[in-house]
């Protein structure tokens, strides 16, 4: 209530014609609570005429009251009243000027929320002689809070139920809301979480990476994720979120904070680790069964023996070279190193035989691939390591072996190792000849590109033999 210096209402017929025309139900109350005055009004608030609202009204008692004062409000209507005579004095600005909300039942029995605001009136020694109320109808506003609470609550209840922490922070980075996953994530109860700053529970290349993650966020406003986002617990140990985040902007479409949903995904690195190390281990396996198959071949060979290490070196620099992808620079490797494997067929005199060899003797050489592919073809590889080493004495214009495939057909990691494969023969020492120089091998390659030899990957070759100065380990 407050204080209002003007005379009591029927004294004045500005006030009494400005009430008169209200909206608003003006009534006006003695100080033992008997009703002195309604506003015609009252008709639209509550159904009533002005005669009929002070018979119910006229004197006050519960009983009476009860016909326009909804059940649930009527403790809230007394406690005002009595607050209000008794407690006024006391009461500062804000609090007199506090309205009251009071859900009052019309004429017809429907039922209305309201709004009161109530003032006192002194004669002119400055006594309180009545107060006046005014009362508005709210229903649609209250409908309105009800529905978006509603909302708010269903909201909540979804934020609350999912298994990711969803947060919005203030442009510093401290919390001012989050739900109940993100602080069972943290570790932290939720009135330590409260106003917590990012730097507080994420290690110092997390608080880098969220800086700059967010001051981007600040200066572009398009949304943007973090990867690997670490998070210290309240009992030290560590967990991994990927986050996803957006700008909030205030009612004037400024930077107001930022809002984001973090997912817990710990346990799914940790079984990505796993299966690296699984996968790693597997590799391993792999490469030291081919590395068995490689030495069986080369202990039958004395002459060749490195041969298939070397060609596999030069292979992976080729590749390397042309821009392949690790797996297929993986899969290069593995099929140089066995790709003579098939060699363990021919008798060990013939691939020793220093003199030339008769073509009986050159049509069993040349199943090697065949053989090699055959062998390897049981074993599981991730890359076609058996068609590979089929291939790797096929030419690009038809005329190799087995198939006498284009290389239309060939895979790139064929036609890699069959380059590097002449190249490194003719480098080395064979049954039948000395070892020739380099330039031998580069003229060779030089001379059939684009024929015998995949165009693409002699010019890798050459540059890596003439410009980075490859050489054979020995």
């Amino acid at each position: 209530m407050e204080d209002t210096n003007y005379a009591p209402i029927e004294s004045g017929s500005f006030y009494r014609t400005l009430t008169e025309t209200m909206r608003d139900m003006v009534t006006v109350w003695n100080m033992d609570l008997k009703l002195v005055y309604v506003s015609p009004s009252v008709s639209d608030l509550l159904g009533y005429n002005s005669g009929e609202i002070k018979e119910i009204l006229g004197h006050w008692k519960k009983s009476n009251l009860k016909r326009v004062i909804a059940p649930g409000s009527m403790d809230t209507f007394l406690d005002a009243v009595n607050k209000g005579i008794k407690e006024y004095e006391k009461w500062d600005a804000s609090e007199r000027q506090h309205p009251v909300e009071l859900k009052l039942i019309r004429k017809d029995g429907s039922a209305i929320w309201t709004e009161t605001k109530n003032s006192f009136l002194r004669d002119s020694d400055g006594e309180r002689t009545s107060f006046v109320s005014i009362t508005r109808d709210i229903s649609k506003r209250k409908k309105t809070q009800e529905i978006l609470l509603e909302s708010e609550e269903r909201y909540r209840s979804i934020l609350d139920s999912i298994e990711e922490g969803y947060f919005e922070v203030d442009l510093a980075g401290n919390f001012t809301f989050f739900n109940d996953a993100m602080y069972r994530m943290s570790g932290y109860p939720r009135e330590e979480l409260k106003g917590m700053n990012n730097r507080e529970y994420t290690t110092p290349e997390t608080a880098k990476q969220l800086y700059k993650t967010f001051n981007k966020m600040y200066v572009t406003g398009k949304p943007a994720k973090v990867v690997d986002y670490e998070v210290i617990r309240k009992d030290g140990s560590t967990k991994i979120y990927n986050l996803s985040a957006s700008l909030i902007l205030d009612s004037s479409g400024n930077p107001a904070g930022f809002r984001g949903v973090a997912r817990d995904i710990t346990e799914h690195k940790e079984r990505d680790q796993e299966l690296k190390k699984s996968y790693d281990k597997l590799q391993n396996m792999l490469e030291e069964t081919i590395r068995t198959l490689a030495f069986t071949v080369e202990v039958r060979d004395p002459y060749t023996a490195g041969h298939q290490r070397r060609v596999a070196e030069l292979s992976c620099a080729i590749s390397g070279k042309m821009g392949l992808l690790p797996e297929e620079v993986r899969g290069v490797k593995m099929a140089a190193l066995i790709h003579d494997v098939g060699k363990i067929q021919v008798p060990a005199e013939i691939l020793s035989k220093p003199g030339r060899l008769t073509p009986n003797e050159m049509d069993l050489i040349r199943t090697h691939p065949t053989v090699g592919s055959n062998i390897l073809r049981k074993i599981e590889f991730p890359q076609p390591i058996s068609e590979i080493v089929l291939q790797h004495h096929e030419r690009i214009n038809g005329s190799g072996y087995p198939q006498g495939i284009t290389g239309k057909e060939m895979h790139i990691e064929a036609k890699i190792i069959a380059v590097a494969d002449v190249v490194e023969a003719i480098v080395s020492h064979r049954p039948y000849r000395p070892a020739l120089e380099m330039s031998k091998a580069i003229e060779e390659i030089s001379h059939h590109k684009g024929t015998l030899y995949d165009a693409e990957v002699v010019e890798a070759c050459l540059s890596l033999l003439t410009e980075d100065g490859f050489v054979f380990t020995k």
